[in-house]
């Protein structure tokens, strides 16, 4: 890369005063910098949601560059600070709450380092006075210094698997868009063990039991006619539920950390 490149990813809030300050503090140290902002619209506090977007989004940012993630019920408590290193430059800063590891898993974690807040660092903001400074620093070409972590210990989020048998697919939500589409923890070969493909007729219902809603395995929203509930590959991969031209979270009930089952229509 001809200048350094810093993508940043939180649950701030898109245009918050806390999203300016991590600008802010970034182009005062290394005012060469190209930034870009991944998602700042992560739910609050929400971990798991954070790690599986950044882990989709960081192998789009250019190599060599280094992300920043702040998601982070925990600032200020136990947990620590980390850099990981990746093997292809850059590294990825941010809380060691699980928020990180799925991007580094992506990407090819080197080696990790511990940091240390400095004594006058907000103990509610750590993403300014802790995440930041080491962002710009290494994007200006710095070293950094810490501790060594192995990277076996860095904390992984909670990502529980999904249940395809022939027939039927059960996964956990991880979340919904501004749209009200539902993303689930599964993904393409979780439909091909359940032996749902496109065009088949299918009912989704919570997976604990509770009212089921008629729907179709498609490959667009378009596939079928408005008000259709539909179970398609979303964007980045994952098994998602929409409905064209509604909103599939509303008609669901669907909660982040709920389950859902996809059964095959009788």
């Amino acid at each position: 890369m001809s200048r350094p490149v810093v993508a940043l990813l939180t649950d701030y809030g898109p245009g918050s005063e806390h999203v300016g300050a991590l600008h802010a503090v970034i182009a005062r140290a290394c005012p060469e910098a190209d930034r870009i902002d991944l998602a700042h619209d992560i739910p609050p506090g929400d971990v798991r949601r954070g790690a599986v977007v950044l882990a989709r989004l960081a192998p789009l940012v250019p190599a060599g560059a280094t992300l920043l993630a702040v998601v982070d019920p925990g600032v200020g408590g136990g947990r620590r600070g980390v850099a990981i290193a990746l093997r292809a430059g850059g590294a990825l800063i941010g809380p060691d709450n699980g928020l990180l590891v799925l991007a580094a898993d992506r990407l090819g974690a080197a080696r990790a380092l511990a940091l240390a807040a400095p004594p006058d660092a907000a103990a509610t903001f750590h993403g300014r006075d802790v995440f930041a400074p080491a962002v710009a620093a290494l994007a200006a070409g710095a070293e950094l210094m810490g501790q060594p972590v192995e990277l076996s210990d860095l904390v992984r989020p909670e990502v529980p698997p999904p249940l395809a048998v022939p027939g039927r697919l059960e996964a956990t939500v991880l979340g919904a868009d501004r749209f009200g589409n539902v993303e689930l923890l599964a993904w393409p070969e979780d439909l091909e063990r359940a032996g749902l493909r496109p065009g088949d007729p299918v009912a989704v219902a919570p997976a604990g039991g509770g009212a089921a809603h008629p729907a179709t395995v498609a490959r667009a929203f378009s596939d079928l006619p408005l008000g259709g509930l539909l179970v398609y590959l979303d964007g980045s991969g994952a098994v998602a539920l929409a409905v064209n031209g509604g909103d599939a979270a509303r008609l669901l009930g669907a909660m982040p950390g709920g389950a859902l089952a996809i059964s095959r229509a009788r």
